[in-house]
Formats: structure tokens, sequence, C-alpha cells
């Protein structure tokens, strides 16, 4: 999956990368064939055609298929659902996992998303929708969830989904969002802290840590919706929030003693 984390996000256990970048095979790569125009003669069709043989697979499609299933969801209104078919299909999305009663990261995170919806401003809803599914579906009624909404300022575009554990444990994995532990899978406290985005038409995506700056998670959602001809760089991109210099950052690394790292075939 292409994209990243934030620069400045502190080392935590929600924020597993190393699983998560394991799990998150959404951005397929394809290779596209080519065909040589002989000397003199006009272009021949690719030899796949002439065989009959299939050609490359369609991305988007292939996605779908293998990573975005679709089980139905109940918002925080009350209202049945399909992930695929009415959050998905043909848009932009933001999909993060969290639960009502997390101490740990998921208020800060949700914080952040909330701070996200507000400077998309009217691109919300309209150009982007925030997905947030519970792991804690027996308790996070839509009751539960719409009051968690409505503490954090959810608005339009913005849906709190709970539905079935096991349609919930597959979106998760589908997604890529689970540890290869499988003790530390098994405990949703230490449940990967991550933004995934995804432009579903376009076959784009990618995540970022969930605890990264607001202004990042915006960032990078933008860079979902536009093409990457239109994507903002240079200055003007690392200004709107320049990475913060730690005492930390400025001691020197010491070189490693390479002798004492073990021998691999």
């Amino acid at each position: 999956m292409s994209g990243g984390t934030a620069g400045d996000v502190p080392r935590q256990r929600v924020a597993a990368a190393p699983a998560v970048a394991a799990g998150l095979v959404l951005l397929i790569v394809f290779a596209a064939g080519c065909s040589e125009h002989p000397a003199g003669g006009e272009a021949q069709p690719p030899a796949s055609r002439v065989a009959g043989a299939p050609g490359p697979p369609d991305r988007v499609a292939l996605i779908r298929d293998q990573h975005l299933p679709n089980v139905e969801l109940t918002t925080q209104e009350g209202r049945k659902v399909r992930f695929y078919d009415d959050l998905v299909k043909g848009k932009v999305v933001a999909i993060n996992f969290m639960f009502a009663t997390c101490r740990k990261a998921c208020p800060a995170a949700t914080q952040n998303l909330a701070e996200v919806q507000d400077a998309l401003g009217e691109r919300m809803g309209r150009d982007v929708t925030l997905l947030s599914i519970s792991l804690d579906p027996e308790r996070d009624t839509p009751e539960v969830l719409r009051g968690y909404a409505q503490a954090h300022g959810a608005k339009p575009g913005w849906y709190f989904l709970t539905g079935k554990r096991d349609d919930i444990e597959l979106l998760r994995r589908k997604l890529g969002a689970y540890e290869l532990d499988p003790i530390l899978d098994a405990d949703k406290t230490q449940h990967a802290g991550i933004v995934i985005l995804g432009n579903e038409p376009r076959g784009r995506w990618k995540a970022i840590a969930a605890l990264s700056k607001p202004v990042r998670i915006r960032q990078a959602i933008e860079r979902t919706i536009l093409p990457v001809t239109q994507w903002p760089t240079g200055e003007a991109v690392v200004n709107e929030a320049p990475y913060e210099e730690s005492e930390a950052s400025k001691r020197l690394v010491e070189p490693a003693d390479l002798s004492r790292l073990p021998l691999r075939d």
C-alpha cells in the first residue's frame, strides 16, 4: 500500500506499522503489456488478443472482490447499509476502527478525524466519506455510537458503524487492519491505529497513522482525491505544518557494530 505515516507520530502499540504493512495489500500494481510496430507495417494486435487469452486484470474489480466485502452494517442512526454498495462504491473514503469505551488512542484518533472533518469543509460528505467501524459491536449499539458521534461533533458524511462481529472481523482482515501476532490481534485495545484511505473508482488505496497531525491526514486525503499530476508538493505542503525538531532528533546516531549481527543464509 502506498502512502505512509507521518514522521511526527509517537511510537505506540496502536499504530502497529509492521503488522499493518503486512496486511495492507489493497494497492495492487499490474504491468501492462505493449506491442511494437513491425518495420514498414501497421500495429499488430497484442499476442494475448490473437490467442484469445485474457488481458490484464481490472485492478478496481480485483480490489473490490478481494478486499471490500459487501457485509451489512448499521449506522449510528440505525439505518441498515451494505459496506460496498452503500458506503464505498464510487466514493473516496477514510476508514478507521475504534470502539466507544476505548481509553487509549481512540479518543485522540477520533478527535484528529473531527479536526480533519472541519478542515475539509464543504468537501466533507460530498468528496470524502468518513467510516468509523466499531470493534466492540455488542456494546456499541447505534444509540451508543450516536452519542459518541455527537460528543465528537460528527457531521453529515461521517458514519459510525456497528454490525455482526464476524462481519466486522472479515472487514478488518480484508482491509489489512490486523496484527500478525494472534495474541495481540485478539486484544482490541491493541488494534492497529490507522486510517485507511481509498479512492474506490480509481483503485487507489493507502494508509496513514490515525495519530498523525490532522493536517497530515487531510493532506493524505486530498492526495487520494486528486490525480497525481495535481498533488500539492514542495514547500507549500511542508510549511503548512512544519516538522518539529526534538532534542532526540539532534543527537548523533552511533554507527552499529555490524559484526554483532547474526548471519543469515
